[in-house]
């Protein structure tokens, strides 16, 4: 734990430091005591933690230092979520049953499905039932507003404290890629209007070398797949929560005459529960089409059978993991899968156990005769914003978090600062 002073206010960092996710911060003053984030720390459970050995407890995932430890929670009044990545969200067994408010209680209920097997067990409140967590939108006492990033819905918060105004920007981009949402820049300007003391920001994209594709460049790439793609069929995979992301692809999409559909259960009810709160109207029909003879409740989607689509222009929203689907799906359209076009979207940097998985996939789908593309659309500001982003807060200090290069981004500030323009 490392700990800042000012005045009478402290900011305890538990986890976020010198590392990317893990996030925890504990503001302590007179006036209230605040924890932002609670997330996993995945480089420390990989050190410890694999396919062989699993944590007995969420004790001893605190103990190992992959979940914030118990004493952070010890003066804590209220914790505030600020997505739904677990390395934000950590385990919602929470020590002292504190008040935690969240993005979407809804949006976490179908996550926790996916919780069931393996150490994720970890996550569920004691109680096994959300109904005692709170929406971020019902706080009164610490400001928020949303921002474009790679989970929906994503808040940055501002807390008042006796001496000090703390910004706590979690993990965002400046622009959607969808064009019907504002500019993370607006945001900040209208939390922090006057300016705010100290500006607690992550730098996932510092000292990273990664694939440069902006909002814009990703919508002409699918665009430009949509236009020239001859084939009838074909397959993407997203991020669930990336919905800005998915918005844009099904606009594209929609206006080269494909049918967007769903075969993943799990996927179709969280872009429905996202749907119900975002109020959004789509241009046309978003399909799910079972894979038994059982109906399902979506209200978002319309139902169809495989039958009723065979001469359909499509495209399969599926899985990474469900790469397997790609064959099956096929087949039950009698489509032959060599030429077939798979596109992954994603959302964050790659870590080096998400390069295993995605060997895997291209392993799979090489075998299958099709070819796979990447756009790597970050859910991350880039380096070159950074200047942007003080403008529009206009800080006095700063605290970096989620980034391994925490002198740079101090650097900058400094010089930024001194010599704004």
């Amino acid at each position: 734990m490392k700990e800042f002073t000012f005045g009478k206010t402290k900011v305890k960092i538990y986890g976020g430091l010198n590392t990317i996710g893990g996030n925890c911060i504990v503001v302590e003053s007179p006036s209230l005591n605040v924890m932002f984030d609670q997330g996993i720390n995945f480089t420390q459970l990989k050190r410890f933690y694999g396919f062989s050995i699993e944590p007995d407890s969420v004790e001893e995932l605190r103990e190992m230092r992959v979940l914030p430890p118990r004493e952070a929670y010890e003066n804590v009044e209220e914790i505030y979520i600020s997505h739904l990545h677990l390395d934000h969200l950590g385990s919602l067994n929470v020590p002292n049953e504190i008040p935690t408010f969240l993005p979407s209680r809804d949006i976490v209920e179908v996550l926790s499905r996916s919780w069931w097997f393996g150490w994720r067990q970890q996550l569920f409140p004691k109680t096994m039932s959300f109904l005692g967590f709170r929406e971020i939108l019902e706080s009164k006492k610490v400001g928020h507003v949303t921002v474009s990033h790679s989970a929906y819905p994503s808040y940055i918060f501002l807390l008042e404290t006796d001496d000090a105004s703390i910004l706590y920007a979690s993990d965002l981009r400046i622009n959607s890629p969808y064009a019907n949402t504002n500019s993370s820049l607006e945001k900040l300007e209208e939390l922090s209007q006057d300016g705010v003391d100290i500006l607690i920001i992550e730098g996932t994209n510092f000292g990273r070398r990664m694939n440069y594709v902006e909002p814009k460049q990703f919508t002409k790439a699918i665009e430009s797949l949509a236009n020239n793609y001859d084939r009838n069929l074909l397959f993407i995979s997203a991020h669930p929560l990336d919905y800005e992301a998915l918005l844009a692809s099904f606009e594209i999409l929609w206006k080269h005459d494909y049918k967007t559909i769903f075969v993943n259960l799990y996927h179709a009810q969280l872009l429905d529960k996202i749907i119900n709160m975002t109020k959004y109207e789509p241009e046309t029909e978003i399909i799910f089409t079972p894979t038994t003879s059982k109906l399902r409740t979506l209200e978002n989607f319309e139902i169809a059978y495989i039958e009723d689509l065979k001469d359909e222009k499509k495209a399969i929203f599926i899985p990474t993991y469900a790469v397997k689907d790609v064959k099956r799906v096929a087949e039950s359209f009698g489509e032959d899968t060599y030429g077939l076009l798979h596109v992954t979207i994603l959302g964050e940097p790659l870590s080096e156990e998400m390069i295993i998985e995605e060997k895997k996939l291209f392993n799979w789908l090489a075998l299958l005769g099709v070819t796979s593309y990447r756009i790597h659309l970050s859910g991350h500001y880039h380096p070159y914003e950074f200047k942007k982003i003080l403008q529009a807060v206009k800080p006095k200090k700063l605290i970096p978090i989620h980034t391994k290069a925490p002198k740079t981004m101090i650097e900058l500030f400094n010089k930024l600062v001194s010599s704004p323009t």
